[in-house]
């Protein structure tokens, strides 16, 4: 459970739960990890969606190629943008719904 009165998403059914902005989804080149990338190019969007994402699904640390310590998500910052990276479906709805469709 996450805060009084919200689910384990951080969705409280009391506050506006949409934050709406600027992304693009994407599919991942087949991996057995992440089914769905999305570039945001604003550091403070970022930042917001790593902090939603720790709360709903824990810590988790920048990918490389070695390094992977979350199955629900993942992040890499990169000069002109940072992507954060979804294992499937029911992530990426839940972030629909806690972020909008795309802008």
């Amino acid at each position: 459970m996450g805060p009084e009165g919200c689910d384990h998403h951080g969705l409280c059914p009391s506050q506006p739960s949409t934050f709406y902005m600027n992304y693009t989804v994407n599919a991942t080149v087949a991996n057995d990890h992440f089914k769905y990338f999305i570039r945001v190019n604003r550091m403070l969007e970022f930042d917001s969606m790593r902090k939603w994402l720790t709360q709903a699904y824990g810590m988790a640390e920048q990918i490389d190629r070695d390094t992977m310590n979350n199955t629900h998500w993942g992040f890499n910052i990169r000069l002109g943008g940072s992507i954060v990276y979804l294992q499937g479906d029911e992530e990426l709805s839940w972030f629909k719904i806690k972020y909008g469709d795309q802008i």
